[in-house]
């Protein structure tokens, strides 16, 4: 048994959801013909590569965030971010791929979490240090 389970079990929806994501591209590139390294093409295939190019970008700020969130605050409250990010990253995933113009909801949720808890991580050790 993991000494952090529920980090455990975050970290790890996190990767099926950028597996997902990942496997959602190579999916795209089949039905609208984009081959690879082509990264332009319809804008449907686009779109789809563009929502998991952005989960690449905000999985590297997560990562160490769910670790130190774990080691700050404790299994549940990393536990509850992890799952809260991947929500939301899912959510960014399949609303950018049916409309660019829809992703804003996904975005703030694993976005708008990760800055959340970036700045707990830097605000309250300086508020126990008062």
């Amino acid at each position: 048994m993991p000494a952090y389970p529920l980090t455990t079990a975050a970290l790890m929806l996190a990767l099926v959801v950028y597996v997902g994501a990942v496997m959602s591209v190579g999916r795209a590139r089949g039905k609208y013909g984009v081959q690879a390294p082509a990264t332009t093409g319809d804008p449907a295939f686009e779109r789809v590569f563009r929502a998991q190019q952005n989960t690449v970008e905000q999985i590297i700020l997560f990562l160490p965030l769910l670790a130190l969130a774990a080691l700050r605050f404790g299994d549940l409250t990393a536990g509850i971010y992890g799952l809260v990010w991947s929500a939301g990253r899912i959510l960014y995933i399949i609303t950018y791929a049916r409309n660019a113009g829809s992703r804003a909801p996904g975005f703030l949720l694993s976005a708008g979490t990760s800055m959340l808890m970036l700045v707990a991580l830097i605000v309250m050790p300086l508020v126990r240090s008062l």
